[in-house]
């Protein structure tokens, strides 16, 4: 680990570290620096700024991927942990457009990285009635719609859940509450593309 980030650390209470000190945690912990003891340590601090979003989707995709090859073998309470803060992650996400880490990392995250049980996500999304979930809806309609298909179990469940009715549902209550024509367009433009998708 180094020497710099050891007297951040000691300077500071955790939750005050900022994303610059950490940067060079986030590329190298675990894989160049440290152990799994002090990856846990800095765990929560590391997720704090990813749902703030002062890191990225690079932070985010790399970060996850080495929680989600270990965190089934951590203690009980460590894994309620990642779980409850992924839910508020989502939410938050749910809760703002545009975010940098957008919905379909965030479900990969959660699917893929995580393997979490992808439908309590999404029944939370159907519920959401923020105009900000549903314009991740109407993005999401045309990034989903050029995703390599998957033959996993999450892709199957989302691959259904998005040909069914919830999209269009929550297409539709935005579009009659849009703050404007523009974003109105925006959900009417991806009511079609469900249309279309649908069918197949």
């Amino acid at each position: 680990m180094p020497a710099e980030l050891v007297r951040a650390a000691r300077a500071a209470p955790l939750r005050m570290l900022s994303a610059s000190a950490l940067e060079p945690y986030v590329w190298n912990g675990l894989f160049t620096w440290g152990d799994i003891e002090e990856f846990k340590h800095y765990l929560p601090r590391l997720l704090d700024l990813l749902i703030i979003e002062e890191f990225g989707a690079l932070h985010a995709s790399s970060l996850m991927l080495r929680v989600g090859v270990r965190w089934r073998r951590w203690r009980k309470i460590e894994q309620e942990a990642v779980i409850a803060t992924v839910s508020s992650w989502w939410r938050h996400t749910l809760n703002g457009y545009p975010r940098d880490v957008d919905v379909m990392t965030l479900i990969e995250i959660i699917g893929d990285s995580l393997e979490l049980d992808l439908a309590p996500y999404l029944a939370e999304w159907e519920s959401n009635s923020t105009e900000a979930a549903a314009r991740h809806m109407a993005w999401f309609m045309h990034d989903f719609t050029v995703s390599v298909a998957h033959d996993t179990e999450w892709f199957v469940l989302l691959d259904n859940w998005i040909r069914g009715p919830a999209p269009a549902a929550i297409l539709e209550r935005g579009f009659f509450s849009a703050s404007s024509p523009q974003v109105a367009q925006e959900f009417s433009d991806a009511l079609e593309t469900h249309r279309i998708w649908s069918r197949h």
